[in-house]
């Protein structure tokens, strides 16, 4: 084995590069009428800060590439809570910053992290450690003398065996404290999947189903401001509305509409000119516009091209581990375009959801390069007795499709 090797799927690393590309080429496209307006020259301040952040990203995630998937199984409670920690820091004087009332970002200048970003990929790597060692739990259940026995045999394992769930719970909620109800869905929704993809039992996805509608009840009820924008949404079209709540969406609305099949051609659209959050979160609306329903079914087709191949590869993984985060990466990324473009479409109110490898911002794209790199290293072969798994019948660089547990 080539140790020294990094790229071990050449076509889910060129996939990555290509939608990063297109972002650049979209976001200088999309911020150039405003640079130009404030009197910044023609290139954007967007397309300036996302080349480092790119770097950074590039970077880190051939370094991660470099370890295999035995150590990042092995760090990956030690990087959740890293991660755990980095949300709280938000909330901390010195560490966290403020803007527009939100706590989501720690750092100082233009260099801002926003932890929530890279709480996603450490969420679905303690995950993948968590289920990848998690046994299947008895379907035939001995009887007890006692219930004090039963409690130390049967409850308290049970107990354990919801606190991934629950530590989840705990990291969903600091996001949403944020706030930022978006990347806190987002983050849900990710988990759901990997609860399912783990083995969990259809009684307890029952349950976090229950306690996910109820929790989001609560959340919306907590701001009142959340309930007036899903109403509101769905009277965006009202005179009263159009300029007001529903502003950056009818007008992401018109513009996607008014691109038709070609678009109205490259700079010539006028969503860049009137949509605020142009190169992020309704980055869609320009391509929409400039390049029609061609462009728009290209975008799409390549981060669902990204997203097939991640599930392909996670079909053939080596272990239980790998294929778990690449699963994991899969869903994250599957679900936040998809929220973002129904978004964008006006299906969805307006979350602050920026599209994968495409939105400017630097903590999405290291993230994500991050989450690239990781992919790369669980793909390299490693020996089952490293694995400790040999419980599983493969082969002697663990090929063969690891069983799923049961919760």
């Amino acid at each position: 084995m080539n140790n020294s090797r990094r790229i071990y799927d050449p076509i889910l690393f060129g996939l990555a590069l290509l939608l990063t590309a297109v972002g650049m080429l979209f976001i200088f496209d999309a911020g150039y009428a405003r640079a130009l307006r404030d009197g910044k020259g023609m290139i954007p301040r967007e397309f300036l800060m996302q080349i480092p952040f790119l770097i950074v990203g590039l970077i880190g995630a051939w370094v991660i590439s470099g370890f295999n998937q035995v150590k990042w199984k092995r760090w990956s409670k030690a990087f959740f809570f890293l991660g755990m920690l980095s949300l709280i820091a938000v909330e901390v004087p010195g560490l966290g910053v403020e803007m527009s009332g939100a706590h989501r970002w720690i750092g100082r200048g233009a260099f801002l992290v926003q932890p929530a970003e890279f709480f996603k990929l450490a969420g679905i790597l303690y995950l993948a450690g968590v289920f990848a060692e998690r046994k299947a739990w008895p379907s035939k259940l001995p009887k007890y003398k006692d219930w004090g026995a039963k409690m130390d045999a049967l409850a308290i394992p049970k107990l354990m065996r919801y606190l991934p769930a629950l530590w989840m719970l705990v990291g969903i909620v600091l996001i949403e404290k944020e706030p930022d109800m978006g990347t806190a869905a987002v983050v849900a929704v990710t988990t759901f999947v990997m609860f399912v993809i783990g083995g969990v039992s259809r009684a307890s996805l029952a349950l976090a189903i229950g306690l996910s509608v109820l929790g989001c009840w609560f959340m919306v009820k907590a701001q009142p401001y959340r309930m007036d924008r899903i109403l509101n949404h769905a009277q965006r079209w009202n005179p009263e509305n159009v300029d007001d709540v529903g502003y950056q969406t009818v007008q992401s609305e018109l513009a996607m509409a008014s691109g038709g099949v070609a678009g109205v051609g490259i700079g010539a659209g006028r969503a860049k000119h009137v949509i605020p959050a142009t190169t992020t979160d309704f980055i869609m609306a320009t391509i929409g516009e400039e390049f029609g329903l061609v462009g728009s079914i290209a975008v799409i087709g390549l981060l669902a091209a990204l997203v097939w191949r991640l599930f392909w590869l996670a079909s053939r993984a080596h272990t239980k581990f790998s294929m778990l985060v690449l699963a994991g990466v899969g869903s994250w990324i599957g679900v936040q375009a998809c929220t973002n473009v129904m978004m964008a479409n006006g299906f969805l109110p307006a979350i602050g959801i920026p599209l994968p490898f495409i939105s400017s911002g630097g903590s999405s794209l290291i993230a994500l390069w991050f989450a690239m790199g990781l992919c790369q290293a669980v793909l390299s072969p490693v020996p089952v007795k490293k694995e400790a798994d040999v419980a599983t019948g493969r082969d002697r660089w663990g090929h063969g499709r690891a069983r799923l547990s049961r919760a």
